[in-house]
C-alpha cells in the first residue's frame, strides 16, 4: 500500500453557528465571512505546499459545499463527490434548535449525550459508525491524496475511533471554523500529522516535502 494523505477539514464558521444555533441536518447553513476568508486561507496553505487533492467528498449539507467551492477553486481535484456519510448529525427536533437543549434532553431521558437519539434521529455513536465506514472505503481506494469536508461532530467522533478515546474525550476533538486534520496511512497504522490545526496556523505547520 502506497502512502496515503486524507484531509479532514470541517466546513467554515456558519451564520447559524454565530448564533448558537444546533444545525444538524435540519438547517444547510450560509458561510459567515469569517468562516469563507477561513476556508480561502486554508485553500492557499494547502496549495502553496504543494498538495494536490486526487479526490475531494463533501457533505451533503449546503455549508460543506460553499466551503468546497473554495476548496476546489485553489486545489483543482480531479474527483468531487458528494458522500452522505458525511453529512451531519440528524438530530431530530433538536436541529435547527440552540445547542444546549442536547444536553437538556440527554439529563431528561437519564442518557448519555452520545448516545441520545432522539424519534426519527441518529446518535454520536451512529455518526461515528458512518464516518469510520467511510474512513474504511478511503484508506483502501486508488487515491493517494484525499480531502474529506465534513462537519465538527462527524469529525471529533472519526479522531475519537482512531485514536482509541472514549466520549469522555469527545469536546477536546470538536474542530474549529476549517481546521484541518492531516492524516498519513501506509501499512502501518495511521499517523495523525496535524490534528484539528486553525486555519491561521496551517502555513506554518504544513512541511511542503511531506504533506502530499
Amino acid at each position: 500500500m502506497h502512502t496515503k494523505h486524507i484531509y479532514l477539514i470541517k466546513h467554515g464558521e456558519t451564520e447559524e453557528n454565530l448564533r448558537g444555533i444546533h444545525q444538524g441536518q435540519a438547517v444547510g447553513g450560509r458561510l459567515s465571512k469569517r468562516g469563507r476568508d477561513d476556508i480561502r486561507t486554508v485553500g492557499s496553505a494547502l496549495a502553496a505546499a504543494g498538495i494536490s487533492a486526487d479526490q475531494m467528498l463533501v457533505s451533503p449539507m449546503s455549508r460543506c459545499r460553499e466551503s468546497v467551492t473554495l476548496l476546489a477553486a485553489a486545489l483543482s481535484p480531479s474527483d468531487v463527490r458528494v458522500d452522505k456519510r458525511l453529512a451531519a448529525k440528524n438530530s431530530g427536533y433538536l436541529g435547527g434548535r440552540p445547542r444546549e437543549l442536547a444536553a437538556d434532553e440527554a439529563a431528561r431521558y437519564g442518557t448519555p449525550i452520545h448516545q441520545l437519539r432522539t424519534p426519527g434521529g441518529e446518535s454520536s455513536e451512529d455518526v461515528q459508525a458512518r464516518y469510520v465506514n467511510l474512513w474504511n472505503e478511503v484508506l483502501t481506494g486508488p487515491h493517494r491524496t484525499a480531502v474529506l469536508v465534513g462537519h465538527g461532530g462527524g469529525i471529533a467522533c472519526l479522531l475519537l475511533w482512531l485514536t482509541g478515546k472514549g466520549f469522555e474525550h469527545y469536546l477536546q476533538h470538536v474542530p474549529g471554523s476549517a481546521s484541518v486534520t492531516w492524516i498519513e496511512a501506509d501499512d502501518v497504522a495511521p499517523r495523525i500529522r496535524l490534528r484539528n490545526v486553525p486555519p491561521a496556523d496551517l502555513a506554518d505547520r504544513l512541511d511542503s516535502r511531506t504533506a502530499r
